[in-house]
């Protein structure tokens, strides 16, 4: 499976993939964002999103889960949260903020493995 890491930390801006199952996240770890700024993962095809959760901040342990808005593009594999007026979350949090997706082998549901990464919000 996979994992991304960023912890916000001056150093932590590494990506370390352990597996196929992440294509890519959106924003990359340690980028700097505004706060209207999509949300996202993109899986292999042969995985499936189940959960999302923003959290305010790197220390932070618990977040708001935002899979009940999160858009999925089908021909792409791409499951994105959009902040905004009336969602869940309606701007981003100033300073870090970090993502857990979990997600799951299609073939196999019962397995299933997380990513987390974060980012800096202007």
């Amino acid at each position: 499976m996979a994992a991304l890491v960023g912890s916000g930390d001056d150093d932590s801006d590494r990506a370390v993939t352990a597996g196929p199952a992440v294509d890519r996240v959106i924003p990359n770890p340690g980028d700097e964002v505004l706060q209207q700024q999509r949300v996202g993962v993109v899986l292999d095809a042969r995985y499936r999103l189940s959960s999302m959760v923003i959290l305010p901040s790197g220390n932070a342990t618990e977040g708001v889960d935002v899979t009940s808005e999160v858009e999925h593009m089908e021909g792409l594999n791409r499951f994105e949260f959009a902040p905004g007026a009336g969602r869940l979350i309606e701007a981003l949090s100033p300073d870090t903020n970090c993502v857990i997706a979990r997600f799951v082998l299609i073939a196999r549901p019962e397995e299933s493995d997380t990513v987390r990464w974060c980012f800096e919000v202007a």
